[in-house]
């Protein structure tokens, strides 16, 4: 009795167990079903995009995360015309490539190029034509935006604007800038930029490259180090891997009082062994540091691939080097054992799109070279032989250094005499040139008194007394400033047109050349004064006389000119003319350094005179 209520009691538990599992359970379902649904494809997209870094709810997105999404909608548009997009979320620029004819074009990609490499360019083996597209411009901005294009790197093409010609997609949904169609043109590179005027960071630009890739055109040299003769800045030596091996050295000697050039026997080899250019040898001297390769029609677009094949005693192996747009440096290391090797560079282009890798093995170009091992760089010379030698240089050296210093000793001196010489007779005629000015401006004041003209007299003698002072003050002085030059031309001009009444003009730009530059005082005077008084002073009003001053790279350039009827240059000029001249002679015999150069060009529509002080500055 007692047995079966206990089971009884078990049975009830049980079941009673089992009813609450499977109440838990469907609890448990009812939850989930009813709370816990996945989200469909749509409802999870629903009010999502992608703005070029993540997926953003655009019900709680940023301005600058709008933008970037309407600029990728933007770019999907244009992208259904054909137009390509490098980064449809930050680029600006967009090309479209067009057919002139059935013929097929390849487009590949080109290297990055600009700040940081940012920019992209694309290579086109063919005759296709592009057009360019500006993403962020429309009518309403086009203001703040400037674009241009250029061909080759020189000529402008399309200068600095403002977009001006808007175009709708093919489906009418967006309007963008269209910044021109550029055709194809053999050996051609365009690069179109644009940027925005209130924030030049706002930059972008595409470059498309139309040359044929070429092979590598090679130059290789041997950078070495020098223990007879050391670079101020620690660096390094170069030859030419081209370089044949010397047998003889250039040298000098006396032969009837005159150096005859020699070729000695070479003393001192270098590691150069190449007796033909298409067989280069050279050996591992420990001077030797560095091999290196230039490309002379290398920046271009792509990369060359470069790979070195060895071939030593114990095997043949080949090294991947990487890649080289213009020089390549091969490091001692890869060369340093004993043998033949071969550097090769091939051209290696992409395809556009991230798509194939193509080697453009036939345009590849190979140097070869061998490497040998070190010799001995002293050929066994005797000892006393070179002690002897070396007694009869420095022997020979003294002596020739002492006839050298005698020699120049003389020439010096006489040189100090010519230019005594020449500097007495300049002031001879220094001194002759200021009495022929003083006689001719005391003949303008008498004409005035002769012509009862008071008043213009009394100014005049007193611009001529303030002008003979300034010329007696530089009596001794054979240079004065430009400054002080122009303000006494500039009074003697004044005076002189008290009596004649002409025009004149001082052109020197004090902006352009340094007031303080000295120049030969008086030069200009006398042809000033032939231009007055044998071309403008019949003239009255309509005469002009024009003096000039300007510098030109190192030359000073000074002129006079006037529009009087002119004279004959091939009849003996007056007095005035005939010391300037002179003057002109003994300068030249004085300042070796530079030269002063005279013309004279006059007709009958007026004379210029022009003097030249070559080398002046």
């Amino acid at each position: 009795m007692q047995f079966c209520v206990i089971k009884t009691l078990k049975l009830m538990i049980m079941k009673l167990f089992i009813k609450s599992i499977a109440f838990i359970i469907i609890f448990l379902f009812i939850y989930l079903t009813a709370f816990c649904q996945y989200p469909t494809r749509e409802e999870f997209f629903k009010n999502k995009a992608y703005d070029g870094y993540e997926l953003v709810d655009t019900t709680h997105a940023s301005p600058q995360q709008m933008a970037r999404i309407h600029r990728g909608e933007n770019a999907k548009l244009l992208t259904k015309d054909h137009y390509y997009y490098d980064s449809p979320f930050f680029r600006n620029l967009g090309v479209r490539f067009t057919k002139t004819d059935n013929t097929k074009s390849e487009i590949y990609e080109g290297l990055n190029w600009g700040p940081d490499d940012s920019f992209k360019s694309i290579l086109i083996d063919g005759n296709c034509g592009v057009e360019f597209s500006a993403l962020d411009v429309n009518e309403k901005n086009a203001a703040d935006y400037r674009y241009h294009v250029v061909q080759n790197n020189e000529i402008e093409i399309v200068t600095w604007a403002k977009p001006n010609v808007f175009k709708y997609t093919a489906d009418g949904k967006y309007k963008y800038a269209y910044l021109g169609k550029f055709d194809y043109v053999p050996g051609q590179v365009l690069k179109v930029e644009i940027y925005n005027v209130h924030d030049y960071r706002h930059l972008d630009a595409f470059m498309i490259d139309w040359r044929k890739v070429e092979r590598a055109n090679l130059i290789g040299h041997i950078d070495y180090y020098s223990a007879r003769f050391h670079p101020p800045d620690n660096g390094l030596f170069s030859k030419f891997i081209t370089d044949l091996q010397q047998t003889t050295e250039s040298g000098y000697r006396r032969e009837n009082k005159k150096l005859v050039h020699i070729e000695h026997p070479i003393s001192v080899k270098d590691f150069i062994e190449t007796t033909n250019k298409n067989n280069i040898k050279f050996r591992a001297d420990d001077s030797v540091r560095n091999l290196g390769f230039i490309i002379h029609n290398g920046g271009r677009s792509y990369k060359y691939k470069v790979s070195l094949k060895r071939e030593t005693a114990e095997n043949k192996d080949s090294i991947n080097l990487g890649e080289v747009n213009d020089k390549f440096d091969l490091n001692k290391e890869f060369w340093k054992t004993y043998g033949k090797y071969k550097i090769t560079f091939t051209p290696k282009i992409h395809r556009h799109g991230g798509q194939p890798i193509y080697l453009l093995r036939n345009l590849a170009t190979s140097i070869s070279f061998t490497v040998l091992p070190p010799g001995h760089k002293l050929t066994n010379i005797p000892i006393n032989l070179v002690v002897y030698i070396i007694l009869i240089l420095l022997t020979t050296g003294g002596f020739m250094f002492m006839m050298y210093r005698r020699r120049q000793n003389q020439k010096l001196v006489k040189e100090a005499q010519n230019k005594q010489i020449a500097t007495l007779q300049l002031q001879g005629v220094r001194a002759q040139l200021n009495p022929h000015f003083i006689f001719n401006a005391l003949a303008g004041v008498q004409n005035l008194m002769n012509k009862n003209e008071v008043e213009n007299a009394n100014k005049y003698l007193a611009r001529f007394a303030r002008l003979t002072r300034n010329i007696l003050d530089d009596g001794q002085k054979e240079l004065t400033t430009i400054e002080h030059e122009a303000a006494i031309l500039t009074d003697y001009l004044q005076m002189e047109q008290m009596r004649f009444g002409f025009k004149f003009n001082f052109d020197i730009n004090e902006g352009e050349i340094d007031q303080q530059i000295e120049i030969p005082a008086m030069l200009l005077q006398p042809f000033v004064e032939n231009a007055i008084k044998h071309g403008v002073s019949s003239l009255k009003n309509e005469g002009m006389v024009i003096v000039s001053i300007k510098e030109k790279d190192t030359d000073i350039i000074l002129s006079v000119k006037d529009n009087g009827k002119g004279f004959s240059t091939k009849q003996p000029g007056g007095m005035g003319i005939k010391l300037c001249e002179e003057r002109i002679k003994l300068l030249n015999s004085i300042y070796k350094n530079t030269s002063i150069l005279l013309h004279i060009n006059s007709d009958s529509k007026g004379t210029l005179i022009t003097i030249e002080l070559k080398n002046w500055l």
